[in-house]
């Protein structure tokens, strides 16, 4: 089975070392590199890859800066030439973090965590596919069986909340908001750590939640209002939580849905 992967680092020395390790692996595939911020954006929308290896500086915005914007949000591993991020790299999830410059080994051991990550999001994938192919084949209507009775809806989204970990209905979430390179779900009672990058929310959620902007993904069935600013601006309102920006690009996609 073989894993698409990118390469963004803005020094190209660096891109070939990685490419040079990465060739001796034929199990991973190269679908692209990019040298700075905005092309890593639009290589990880474009490419979709399973796997990314990532800088952390780089012109026009950090790894992380990165992360927030795409959309397609693959596995990560971090290489960059400074230790002191990676506490921040760990709390996005990532798989790994190297040091530059990268040893053959110490490149091996972060493929092999990379292999076994990706084999168990394989493994759900094709369950999926085969979930989706049979619902096709069997038409409209409910499933008969055990699982009949299951209800319908988004899954519930595990948020912490000091040493607890909950359960969350996404119809009693507000909005999900990125502080930094922290994820929060917000409720009309309280704000919960969400240990998921809103890229992944708006995956699993995205016919209910809506991308408001870069850092924030807001419940549909929770705006009241949509009030205009100056320049062209808007706000969104949200009862029981307060108002949130909405971006010129996302209100006219957001025009789509609710047509003003």
């Amino acid at each position: 089975m073989s894993h698409r992967c990118v390469v963004i680092d803005d020094e190209r020395p660096a891109r070939e070392r990685l490419k040079r390790l990465l060739a001796a692996h034929p199990d991973f595939e190269l679908a692209g590199e990019a040298g700075d911020a905005e092309a890593a954006v639009r290589l990880l929308d474009e490419a979709a890859p399973d796997l990314c290896f990532l800088d952390v500086q780089m012109p026009e915005g950090t790894g992380f800066d990165v992360l927030r914007r795409a959309r397609h949000v693959p596995q990560v591993i971090f290489v960059t030439a400074f230790d002191r991020y990676a506490v921040s790299a760990f709390e996005v999830r990532s798989l790994d973090y190297l040091l530059k410059p990268v040893g053959r080994e110490r490149f091996a051991e972060a493929l092999e965590r990379a292999r076994e990550r990706l084999g168990d999001a394989g493994a759900a994938r094709r369950l999926l596919d085969q979930l989706d192919g049979l619902r096709q084949s069997l038409g409209p209507g409910p499933v008969s069986g055990p699982d009949s009775t299951t209800p319908a809806g988004p899954d519930r989204v595990s948020v912490r909340h000091g040493s607890r970990i909950l359960l969350l209905d996404p119809a009693d979430i507000i909005w999900f908001e990125a502080d930094d390179t922290l994820v929060f779900a917000r409720t009309a009672d309280d704000r919960y750590l969400v240990d998921r990058t809103l890229s992944d929310l708006e995956q699993q959620l995205g016919r209910h939640f809506f991308r408001a902007h870069r850092s924030c993904l807001v419940n549909l069935g929770r705006i009241s209002e949509i009030r205009p600013l100056d320049a062209g601006a808007y706000t969104i309102v949200c009862p029981g939580a307060g108002t949130v920006p909405l971006s010129r690009r996302q209100a006219r996609r957001l025009r789509e849905i609710f047509p003003w």
